[in-house]
């Protein structure tokens, strides 16, 4: 294997030059003629072409970067080269010091741009492309992360990867001395032993990368395994079913062995990682984990079938290791203290230090996190996580991520200048301080002692040098606390309201001098829809929760909530064309370009629902059913007797539409990472749009698309946690409820805001005097809802009963 090889001495006599046409490894048909391959012009930098801020950010670079597209694979063919692809982002701290380091070193420039044909790309612009060769890379190392680096044939099949190398250092031009003992990887070494392999054995090479793409078929084959015998039964009558369309006639139910049980056992699995004392998963580096998250967080409200099968004990355990371990996220270190949000991950198990980027995702998702986790709790409003909500909230709709159009942005860039005029970017400069800067922006002498020791603020940084081995943090302190005020009340025999006031003050100087004085990061100006569409989500939630409040936070609710529509009529007008049907991905540049992916539809679709259901506006109800149809007419893999090679026929949506440009494999995407998959959203949305439309079609996919995953699930339940929680709805279905009349007033309807949601619960409005709406003719169950204005519970099927006031401001009357 190449992998292999790489940790190998390069043979002697590697060639380190293009090949002469007459080289033996260049493959000539019988009979014809050599000849040399038809002089291309020389390779220029093209990323000035690109609209992406991450692709364009190479501009300056010595590499001749290209972009994924005709020109440069039919060079790579022509040359007969390896393609070099690069995959990053704009925020990460290794994207930019590979740019800043590797790619601006002159002997990386001339080998990739001599014998290669180096490619860069965006991954949040093409998520499939970096999905498909990080599955590749994580093959190999068992590991990730950002910048992938891939060695590829002219056919795009993946030859070697990784993620950051060493830049080249200062022995003989980079190479290892043969002296026995394994050197770690850097680019030039990485470089040569590739190139060489492929000069001297391409053969060998390209057959070895052709076994590879095959190996990972079978890895990304979540979802496409053939269901035996009666797993599908056929419709009952003569019409075949066509997901592609919505109809209201009944479809064959679907038989699976996915089944409650594995909720249980996920939880068991998902326990045995717990860190007890730090919280999260695992004891060295610490990712947010939203899905599982709130998987754990959801334990105590789920059905009673479900919790007596977890056991009631067990459930309220479960949902505390979700509830401390946002205590430990909100106290550490990826909670940015003086400006509001999260950064991406900690790099140590006690959350002390993060990777200093700052993404919409991330924030987005962890917003809905700590509003379950403040429901949770009471929902009050002095409640707790209640400030962490709020103060998430405000950071997505500030001027940091939110633009001028309407849109998010996508994210803030880990590295900035220390200060005004500096050449280098460092790693954190925006939230590092050392103690003396601190002592004097805060002035007060006892002010800056307390909101020193809530902090962890001290004299010669608070880093651990075992995460420092280059001394970039050096005497600086990362904010994360460690004292509360409770305990800081006590320890100096001072009221506890006088120690918030002091910290408060502290945090109000500290904000100020930070926005005025410091360069900010970097901001990715795209605007994506996947992550505008969690956005929209998350925001739409917690306007509904804090408007049925009351007071204060119902004016707050209102601000979030027109925050989130107005994002999504930006979506609307210049991310969709309604005439051809088409919804783009991106937004950048002042133009709209890549069309969406089955993530995009997906995420959207949701953000859609919370607003129908927060506003009682139909017409996002519309859109989202528009959409829905959609997805399922490009994406989904409809189960019939015959495969092929493109659609496995097993149910469930791939990520990417058939024939998508530049992909080795169509692959469907359930295991949730740092964002739900694909498939869990969108199971979510299929069951909340069935119930919320009466289309029995939309509740039979999604229970066809939990069934693709069967297989799977019983294997390893903990990997899916947003998928498993489409098991209930399925095997138990959900909780719909029917508002009546004129929109409720926010406190009537405070019990459904504050119960959990997705596939679990729906809000459906309906005006009887309004049967010629579109929803009207939508729904075939308008004629059987009931005409006295009020709050319903009932179920897709009718049997509708009147909730009483006792009902209406109970959080959870459904499960009890």
């Amino acid at each position: 294997m190449m992998s292999a090889q790489l940790q190998q001495p390069e043979k002697a006599g590697a060639k380190l030059s293009a090949p002469e046409s007459n080289s033996s490894n260049t493959a000539i048909a019988p009979g014809a003629a050599q000849s040399k391959p038809a002089e291309l012009n020389p390779l220029r930098n093209r990323v000035r072409d690109s609209k992406s801020p991450y692709v364009r950010a190479h501009s300056d670079s010595l590499v001749a970067w290209q972009l994924l597209d005709d020109d440069a694979i039919n060079r790579a063919k022509k040359e007969n080269k390896l393609i070099f692809l690069s995959i990053g982002f704009l925020a990460s701290h290794y994207c930019h010091i590979t740019r800043q380091e590797s790619f601006s070193n002159p002997k990386v420039a001339s080998l990739l741009n001599e014998n290669f044909v180096p490619v860069v790309i965006d991954r949040e612009e093409r998520p499939d492309i970096d999905n498909i060769y990080m599955s590749y890379n994580q093959s190999l190392s068992g590991s990730g992360g950002w910048p992938l680096n891939v060695f590829l044939t002219p056919e795009l099949e993946p030859v070697f990867s990784g993620t950051y190398w060493a830049a080249p250092g200062v022995q003989d031009d980079g190479e290892a001395e043969n002296d026995g003992v394994d050197k770690p990887l850097d680019w030039l070494i990485v470089i040569k032993k590739v190139l060489a392999s492929w000069l001297d054995e391409e053969s060998r090479v390209r057959e070895e990368a052709k076994k590879m793409v095959v190996e990972l078929s079978h890895l990304s084959a979540e979802g496409t395994l053939n269901h035996a015998g009666n797993d599908f039964l056929q419709p009952t009558s003569s019409t075949q079913v066509d997901p592609a369309t919505s109809s209201s006639d009944h479809p064959c139910e679907v038989y699976g062995e996915v089944d409650l049980d594995q909720i249980e056992e996920a939880y068991e699995r998902i326990t045995r990682t717990f860190d007890p004392m730090f919280g999260g998963f695992g004891l060295e580096n610490k990712f947010l984990t939203p899905a599982k998250l709130s998987l754990l967080l959801r334990a105590t409200r789920f059905p009673k079938v479900v919790q007596d099968v977890v056991g009631p004990n067990d459930c309220k355990y479960i949902s505390g290791m979700g509830l401390h371990t946002l205590r430990r996220i909100a106290n550490g270190a990826v909670h940015d203290h003086i400006g509001g949000g999260f950064h991406r991950y900690s790099v140590t198990r006690d959350w002390s230090l993060p990777a200093f980027e700052k993404m919409l995702i991330d924030n987005a998702l962890l917003l809905g996190l700590f509003l379950d986790a403040w429901l949770l709790s009471g929902g009050t409003k002095d409640g707790e996580f209640a400030d962490v909500v709020i103060e998430v909230a405000d950071y997505i709709i500030s001027d940091r991520i939110l633009s001028p159009k309407g849109g998010f942005f996508t994210s803030e860039a880990a590295d900035s200048y220390n200060r005004k005029g500096d050449k280098v970017m460092q790693n954190g400069a925006y939230y590092l301080w050392t103690r003396k800067e601190f002592d004097a922006i805060v002035g007060d002498e006892q002010d800056s002692a307390i909101a020193a020791a809530y902090w962890n603020v001290q004299e010669h940084g608070n880093v651990d040098r075992e995460y420092d081995p280059h001394d970039e943090f050096l005497n600086q302190n990362v904010l994360h606390i460690v004292k509360n005020s409770t305990r800081l009340s006590k320890q100096l025999g001072i009221s506890e309201n006088e120690v918030e006031q002091r910290i408060k003050a502290a945090k109000a100087k500290l904000r100020s001098h930070r926005q005025k004085e410091r360069v900010h990061p970097v901001i990715d100006t795209k605007i994506v829809t996947a992550y505008n569409g969690m956005a929209i989500a998350a925001l739409a939630r917690t306007a509904s929760a804090l408007i049925s409040t009351g007071a204060d936070a119902s004016r707050r609710g209102q601000k979030y909530l027109e925050v989130a529509q107005n994002a999504a009529r930006f979506i609307k007008n210049v991310l969709w064309d309604s005439g051809k049907k088409i919804l783009y991905r991106v937004y950048s540049e002042g133009q709209a370009y890549i069309e969406a992916f089955a993530e995009d539809y997906a995420m959207m679709i949701e953000g859609l629902i919370e607003l129908y259901e927060a506003t009682a506006e139909e017409s996002w109800l519309e859109w989202a059913d528009e959409l829905q149809q959609l997805q399922i007419k490009l994406f989904y893999d409809n189960p019939t007797p015959t495969p092929t090679m493109a659609n496995a026929r097993c149910g469930a949506f791939y990520s990417t539409t058939l024939g998508a440009p530049y992909t080795l494999l169509r692959i469907k995407d359930a295991m949730d990472t740092s964002q739900p998959s694909v498939n869990a959203v969108s199971v979510s949305n299929l069951f909340r749009l069935g119930g919320l439309l009466g289309d029995e079609k939309y509740t039979y996919l999604a229970k066809e698309s939990v069934n693709a995953f069967g297989v799977e699930m019983l294997e390893h339940p903990n990997l899916f946690p947003g998928l498993l929680c489409g098991i209930i709805p399925w095997k138990l279905g959900g909780q719909h409820w029917l508002a009546v009349g004129a929109k409720p007033a926010p406190e009537q309807l405070k019990a459904f805001y504050k119960a959990p949601r997705a596939a679990l619960f729906t809000l459906r409005y309906h005006v009887p005097d309004k049967r010629d709406s579109w929803i009207g003719k939508r729904d075939s169950r308008v004629s059987a809802f009931p005409r006295e204005q009020g709050v319903y519970n009932g179920s897709p099927k009718g049997a509708y009963s009147k909730l009483s006031p006792n009902d209406l401001v109970q959080v959870d009357p459904a499960h009890e």
